[in-house]
């Protein structure tokens, strides 16, 4: 089961399995933010979104999976967008809502929030490479990539590195073609 799939025995469009999914992660991002990924427990969860324990774990299997699921929005478009030839100019609106919310985009590339971002963004762009028929080195590809373009986005929201949400955008689809030909045989990426 991926990390998107609905655990709930209702169907994912039951609004009901909908507000609750909703509940929990919007008490994970106030949980989060205020106090970072450490405190953030099922019990704490559910406390937060008014449902019982028993309940986060019909709809999640951990805490790490709701923090993918809560990011992976964001980054399924932005690694096809990495990956891709040309790159799409979605990406640039996704890097600017990062920017305006960078408090909370510093506290999930940071901490014990990072790897689990990484371990996503990673699996993102393994699945990437893999339909495109990269898939001689792609779990190697994919792992440096992630690593990569989480720091880079940690730098940038931190101040550590400058750029507009294009530049950043431009930066990271260069990097990503350029690193996926270079790693994957020279295979256009």
């Amino acid at each position: 089961m991926t990390a998107i799939e609905i655990r709930s025995s209702r169907p994912a469009n039951d609004r009901r399995t909908q507000r609750t999914r909703a509940a929990l992660l919007d008490a994970f991002r106030v949980i989060m933010l205020e106090e970072g990924f450490e405190a953030v427990t099922p019990t704490r969860l559910a406390a937060a979104a008014n449902v019982g324990r028993s309940t986060f774990y019909e709809h999640f299997a951990s805490v790490e999976e709701l923090l993918g699921v809560s990011i992976g929005r964001l980054l399924g478009p932005l690694a096809a967008s990495t990956l891709s030839p040309r790159m799409d100019p979605g990406a640039v609106d996704i890097l600017q809502h990062f920017w305006e919310n960078r408090r909370i985009g510093k506290a999930m590339l940071s901490g014990a929030a990072r790897p689990v971002v990484i371990a996503a963004l990673t699996e993102r762009l393994e699945a990437g490479l893999t339909a495109q028929t990269l898939a001689k080195s792609s779990r190697l590809t994919a792992s440096f990539l992630s690593a990569g373009m989480i720091a880079v986005l940690e730098a940038w929201l931190s101040g550590r590195a400058q750029g507009t949400p294009a530049q950043v955008a431009e930066a990271l689809h260069a990097a990503g073609s350029a690193t996926a030909r270079a790693m994957c045989g020279g295979t256009e990426a």
